[in-house]
């Protein structure tokens, strides 16, 4: 067909119109929405040389930094209009679906078997997840540059084109600083000369290497040395997060289950129920063992038979899982993970459709094979439009995710969160109450199952925040506030570095401190407070929660200007805080009051008021903050008609 590669860019647009209005989603928070850094375009020189450029966490640093230059591009663009993040992902997976077009077209020169290839993968319901997750979109991106140099190495040097050639090496360059698990690339564009550009023979593979292979494993050994001088190799490889027995078990295991994934896509999650494997008897890795072998056994017949093109397929779909498969990550298995070995799949898939033994079984005028091949594209279809949904929100997200996998704690940790922002969101007081309640409950589930320390110490931090807000709604039994603080202090005991659970600490010795009646005890507690917040800024220097809070301590302390200063700050880092712009306004509003009553001119410091307190209104879902907001700036605004 004629302009096939339109037809597969316009379906995949189609398919995934109805997850533009998807949200931000888990770590988007992290490296997008609080990452100053993608902020300004005058950063994007130093993303190629700081991994912590990555994130507004040190903690996460990851050398990714074309990956960020396309933040930085989107926000350039749109800010935080998430719409912008979800148009590029869209269009970075129809160029994927239009490049296995291509790569049919090179390894096979058939154009029938590309154009369903082509559909397959832009329709798999496996992509729906870097397709719909914004910070998925390092796994889609990493595999255009992936494809891209594997054709064009296909092309230079099957067709003597020397420009494809270097381009190729570009491709390679541009896919390792996206992510690095593009190293395997090397390796499969060796297995790919090997079966079916040198047709197997040695003589021809030894004489080419130096030119045709050797920049590539040498681009991919610079890589390795930039990783290792900027420390993200290091980093990555001192935090292992599992013994090499228990990862291979697991992985082993998470084999089969990606397999799985591939054939029959349903039930999608973004967490899978799935556990860490130690034990060589149980049933599960026996079954798993008997199925890696087996395909070990495939491999060698497809070598024997010399079906090349299927044995490169099969191989390559391996080879590109290696990385995460050795590498020791805290997410055991996840559908992202296999968004290139999909593509793989998809061309295996297509070229059975298109089989001889299939044209040949026909009902009237059309083959078994497209009868197939329609059933198949209609089911992913379907899949794809059932799935979009699910990434509508965080809500809708965990919620599914909870009901599929019950015994996932990172599920109920996430899902607790979104009940206490719908707590925080409610316009009716008995609707948060619920919420409050459902999020305890979902806090507590992390906790009652095998959660790892991690996730059971922001289970439990949380679980003070519900206890805070229940108990200053007097709700039995949290009638006062003291499990709330109990909460608080075991998370810090439990780790003196997490800097969330300092900072509710701090906050709740501020409550202690509004109590008081005594000024001297009281200023002596709000100090206390202040020491507690910086104590939480050295842990995590860029925490806008922090500053937040340390600007109301200052407030209350009367230092004004270092008041504004934190403010100031919380605002760069989290431009869309309404309580800290509505608690700026109120400062601003106190400055304007001092003013008029010393005989000054206040209408500096009523303007700024009134400005950042029409923007706390303008944005603020929280009816609380609202509220005080609306208060605020009728002050404000009558204090100005007085010093008009």
């Amino acid at each position: 067909m004629k302009y096939a590669y339109w037809v597969i860019f316009a379906v995949c647009m189609v398919a995934y119109a109805g997850s533009l209005d998807g949200s931000f989603h888990y770590d988007d928070e992290h490296s997008i929405e609080k990452n100053l850094h993608i902020r300004d375009l005058g950063n994007v020189d130093d993303f190629f040389v700081d991994p912590a450029m990555f994130s507004w966490d040190p903690g996460k640093a990851m050398y990714r930094p074309v990956l960020l230059v396309s933040y930085a591009l989107n926000y350039a663009w749109g800010e935080y209009e998430v719409t912008g993040y979800h148009v590029v992902n869209i269009l970075i997976h129809g160029l994927n679906a239009c490049l296995v077009w291509w790569l049919v077209v090179l390894l096979t020169e058939r154009r029938d078997v590309a154009l369903w290839a082509g559909l397959l993968f832009a329709l798999h319901p496996i992509c729906s997840e870097p397709v719909n997750y914004i910070s998925s979109r390092s796994e889609s991106l990493a595999a255009l540059f992936y494809m891209v140099a594997m054709g064009l190495f296909v092309k230079g040097h099957a067709r003597g084109n020397s420009v494809a050639v270097y381009a190729s090496w570009g491709a390679l360059a541009l896919g390792l600083l996206t992510k690095s698990t593009v190293i395997t690339l090397p390796a499969v564009v060796l297995v790919c000369d090997y079966l079916l550009i040198s047709g197997r023979h040695w003589p021809t593979m030894r004489a080419a290497f130096p030119k045709r292979h050797l920049p590539y494993w040498a681009i991919a050994l610079s890589y390795v040395l930039i990783i290792r001088g900027n420390e993200f190799l290091t980093r990555s490889l001192d935090h292992r997060v599992r013994d090499a027995w228990t990862q291979s078990l697991t992985q082993i295991k998470a084999f089969s289950y990606y397999i799985k994934l591939l054939l029959w896509p349903t039930d999608l999650n973004v967490e899978h129920q799935f556990f860490e494997q130690k034990d060589l008897g149980e049933p599960a890795l026996i079954g798993a063992v008997l199925f890696l072998g087996s395909f070990l056994g495939l491999l060698y017949y497809l070598f024997r038979k010399r079906w090349e093109l299927s044995l490169f397929l099969h191989l390559w779909g391996l080879l590109v899982l290696v990385p995460t498969m050795v590498i020791p990550l805290n997410v055991l298995v996840n559908e992202r993970r296999i968004y290139l070995s999909c593509a793989a799949f998809c061309i295996g898939l297509a070229l059975v459709l298109r089989s001889n033994w299939l044209q040949r079984r026909r009902f009237g005028a059309v083959d078994l094979g497209k009868i197939l091949g329609a059933v198949i594209i209609v089911g992913y279809a379907g899949l794809i439009q059932m799935r979009n949904p699910v990434w509508k929100n965080e809500s809708t997200l965990w919620q599914d995710s909870v009901a599929k996998s019950p015994l996932m704690p990172r599920s109920h940790l996430y899902l607790g969160n979104t009940y206490k922002d719908a707590a925080l969101n409610a316009d009716d007081s008995q609707a948060a109450l619920e919420h409050w309640r459902q999020a305890a409950a979902s806090y507590e589930q992390v906790m009652e199952l095998k959660s790892d320390n991690e996730l059971a110490l922001r289970a439990l931090n949380n679980l003070g925040g519900v206890y805070w807000h229940l108990g200053n709604l007097d709700v039995e039994p949290f009638t006062d506030l003291s499990e709330a603080e109990d909460a608080y202090r075991r998370a810090v005991k439990l780790n003196p570095n997490y800097a969330d659970a300092w900072v509710n600490v701090a906050s709740m010795v501020r409550t202690r401190a509004l109590t008081q009646k005594d000024p001297e005890q009281q200023k002596k507690l709000l100090q206390e407070a202040r020491d507690l917040y910086k104590k939480a800024l050295q842990l995590a220097p860029n925490h806008a929660a922090a500053y937040a809070n340390l600007g109301v301590i200052f407030h209350d302390l009367g230092e004004y200007e270092n008041s504004k200063e934190a403010y100031r700050y919380t605002l760069l880092l989290n431009p869309r805080d309404a309580q800290s712009l509505k608690n700026m306004g109120n400062l601003f509003a106190d400055l304007g009051q001092q003013d008029v009553r010393a005989g000054r001119d206040g209408r500096e410091n009523l303007l700024q008021a009134q400005q950042h307190l029409r923007k706390a209104i303008q944005i603020t879902v929280e009816r609380q903050v609202r509220a005080q907001a609306e208060q605020s700036l009728k002050a404000v605004e009558q204090l100005l008609q007085m010093v008009q």
